[in-house]
């Protein structure tokens, strides 16, 4: 028995020991058994608890775990219950420390979860590799590993916790063989090592390359192989989805917002859970056609029925109105930009014009206002809460904010820092209604002004989230000069916008929408520095913040 080799050996069928060939190589029988580990150990489990055993069956040590895992790099992931952590092949701890969970050291790293739920990485002694924390880590693989933010976005540290790129993606992989498998919001494809993509084309997924070649599926249910410039080289399987039954969908995507909104005007989701008589008399509408537009949500999965009674979804419980949620406002303000904006885009196209229009949301009614404010607020909300952090507030008096996507990011951040002053400006429909928080109000001011005038106090930050895609070219670089003109020195402006990249559609829709609702436009990067160079600005830093938002910090020019 002395001459077995252990990397020869195999589990049971029935899982309950381990075999040579045929032949079990002890006699000992357990609950749950796993692979045998370098040095010659493997997992085992039985009446007495969980523990590892030698090749002869026999366990390593006389201690007890609720679980055990296979050792890698020679250390054994296992839990008791004060928690999680690592042992040596004698049982002996290998460090104080106890996690909610721990992974298997790769590369003389291992990913932990500490009892505030952050994930990070760990040495052979328990000493943290880096100073930052995740909500995930991966393992690493040739000195890369795969994080995960608050926003649940991935990109790639090395062993220094250091980035190895700056872009960020929806769902990410290790790199293979130079390449990694990625996610944006269009979908699943390939890219290199500084995060570059290395085709334009999007799937419904992908495998990892195998020699130059890799495994994809369509969105339309082709299957295919495609080199590494997403070339096809093969057809596997055609495609399940006619195109024309693709493009017809497209067409009446319309149906889709106009029931929503639709649905939100009526208030229809307050009424649910019920029949669609019951419904119908709390909402105090007639039920005749009402089942119809219920069905319609159904379709939508915003509501199911069961039995007869209409039961809200997941998103429909995220789409009833109410204070903290903006979803409904936003149904109606997307149905109203595409009934009142994009009416006229065919005749702006036509014409060729660059001039801004006055937004059909100034001469909106109270009620609408209302909404589509709650709908903006929401947004901003959920886009710029990561700038809470991103700035270093400290460093900063007086600040102002322009428009009306600043207003929750300003009021946050003056309750977390003591020592804020700021100031709101904007044009004059942005503050009907607006109210201020009673122990914001001295340290806190609104103003109505036109932004292409001088302003009226001078900052040392200013904010700009989403404000100057509503302008052309030279409003925008009018704004931008009187930001210049209100800094103060050594002061930075926060900018905060869309970028679009000429080599990929997203954001298209968007910059159309822009060019409907009020002349303006979504921009590239080196678009901007084209505009920042003419309003005597420079760039400090770019960071992409989500996928419909970068951060660029200017300053002054010298």
């Amino acid at each position: 028995m002395d001459l077995i080799n252990w990397q020869k050996t195999q589990i049971s069928p029935c899982g309950t020991f381990h075999l040579l060939g045929n032949i079990p190589i002890y006699s000992s029988r357990f609950n749950k058994i796993m692979k045998y580990h370098e040095p010659g150990l493997a997992a085992v489990e039985d009446e007495s608890g969980a523990y590892h055993i030698n090749i002869h069956g026999l366990p390593n040590y006389t201690r007890r775990f609720l679980e055990t895992y296979g050792f890698y790099e020679r250390l054994a992931a296992v839990r008791d219950k004060s928690g999680w952590f690592h042992i040596k092949p004698d049982g002996k701890e290998c460090y104080p420390a106890r996690y909610l969970w721990c992974g298997n050291f790769q590369e003389g790293l291992c990913p932990v979860r500490d009892k505030k739920n952050h994930y990070f990485h760990i040495n052979h002694h328990g000493e943290k590799a880096y100073k930052e924390m995740y909500t995930y880590v991966g393992d690493f693989k040739d000195g890369v590993a795969v994080i995960c933010n608050k926003a649940g976005l991935h990109t790639h540290i090395d062993k220094q916790g250091k980035l190895l790129h700056r872009n960020w993606f929806l769902g990410l992989d290790i790199f293979h063989k130079g390449q990694a498998r990625t996610k944006d919001k269009q979908g699943w494809y390939h890219v290199d090592k500084s995060g570059q993509s290395l085709y334009p084309q999007r799937y419904a997924q992908v495998e990892p390359f195998y020699n130059g070649v890799a495994h994809v599926e369509t969105f339309l249910g082709e299957l295919l192989t495609i080199d590494t410039r997403g070339q096809k080289i093969i057809q596997l399987r055609p495609a399940s989805q006619k195109i024309w039954q693709k493009i017809s969908g497209k067409m009446v995507g319309f149906w889709q917002t106009e029931t929503l909104a639709l649905t939100a005007r009526l208030q229809v989701l307050d009424g649910l859970p019920g029949t669609t008589e019951e419904i119908a008399k709390k909402i105090g509408l007639p039920s005749k056609h009402l089942g119809r537009l219920l069905r319609a949500l159904w379709e939508l999965d915003f509501v199911k029925n069961e039995t007869g009674l209409w039961q809200l979804t997941e998103n429909g419980k995220d789409f009833v109105p109410h204070k903290d949620n903006f979803l409904s406002s936003a149904a109606i303000m997307w149905s109203d930009v595409y009934r009142i904006a994009w009416k006229n885009l065919g005749k702006i196209i036509s014409e060729g014009g660059d001039n801004p229009h006055t937004l059909f949301k100034v001469s909106a009614s109270n009620e609408n206002r209302e909404r589509y404010h709650h709908a903006i607020d929401g947004y901003a909300r959920e886009d710029f809460s990561v700038l809470l952090t991103l700035i270093d507030w400290q460093q900063h008096q007086q600040v102002i904010g322009i428009g009306r996507s600043a207003k929750g990011l300003l009021e946050r951040a003056l309750t977390t820092y003591k020592h804020l002053q700021a100031l709101l400006l904007g044009e004059d429909y942005i503050f009907h209604p607006i109210s201020i928080n009673s122990s914001l109000k001295f340290r806190y001011h609104l103003q109505s002004h036109v932004l292409s005038h001088p302003w009226p106090k001078m900052a040392d930050a200013i904010l700009l989230p989403r404000v100057l895609h509503y302008w052309p070219d030279k409003q925008a670089i009018s704004i931008l000069q009187k930001a210049h003109d209100a800094l103060l020195p050594n002061g930075k402006i926060y900018l905060t916008e869309m970028l679009i990249d000429e080599k990929r559609p997203d954001g298209a829709l968007l910059d159309l929408n822009m060019l409907a609702e009020s002349g303006g436009k979504l921009r590239t990067l080196s678009q901007w520095k084209i505009l920042l160079e003419k309003s005597s600005l420079s760039m400090l830093q770019h960071l992409k913040i989500s996928d419909t938002a970068d951060l660029l910090v200017l300053k002054k020019q010298p």
